[in-house]
């Protein structure tokens, strides 16, 4: 697959646009945030489009760093968004994404995903990206092994998942990894 980086915070695969989320976005954002189904394992359920806009104004707006839209090229929908994390004293980052329901099964979070760990390995040089992930969400660890992430554990009672506390998966990739997977034509 093609990839290639944009400017302004903006990535391209083959078949999606990953770019900074606006106001705008707030109609196609809230059809998959008030969805229990896809948002049963990060947050609450937006229960209008004012919970939608707030959090994109307090969140993806204030800090756009590292936080982008998913957005499909065919059709210019926006599906779902996608994160990284950054630590620049440790060289490494947390990544993480949300795809809409209605487009699950169709590869679009692990090619997002993918994007987004070419631009940590080969643009900014770091050394470890890693994943944490509800160990219930199977959908979610099963993304990270076809991006070639590697599974390095549980961390127990780490989190809390509206009122619960859940376990988390931990995935990981070091820049050797990515480097392998590069010289074996095995990344997504």
């Amino acid at each position: 697959m093609e990839e290639k980086l944009l400017l302004n915070n903006c990535l391209e695969t083959e078949r999606l646009y990953l770019r900074p989320v606006t106001i705008e976005d707030a109609k196609d954002m809230y059809e998959y945030t008030s969805d229990p189904e896809t948002v049963k394992y990060m947050f609450e359920v937006h229960h209008n489009l004012d919970d939608t806009k707030h959090e994109i104004l307090n969140y993806f707006v204030k800090e756009p760093i590292g936080k982008w839209g998913v957005v499909l090229k065919k059709t210019g929908k926006f599906i779902g968004n996608a994160e990284m994390h950054i630590d620049t004293h440790n060289l490494s980052a947390e990544i993480g994404y949300a795809i809409g329901r209605k487009f699950w099964g169709n590869g679009y979070a692990p090619e997002a995903a993918t994007q987004i760990l070419e631009l940590g390995f080969a643009e900014m040089g770091l050394k470890r990206i890693y994943a944490l992930y509800c160990v219930d969400n199977k959908k979610s660890g099963r993304v990270l092994e076809k991006i070639g992430m590697q599974k390095e554990g549980i961390l127990r009672n780490n989190s809390q998942l509206k009122g619960k506390t859940v376990d988390d998966g931990v995935y990981a990739m070091t820049d050797e990894d990515w480097q392998k997977l590069q010289r074996m034509g095995e990344a997504f």
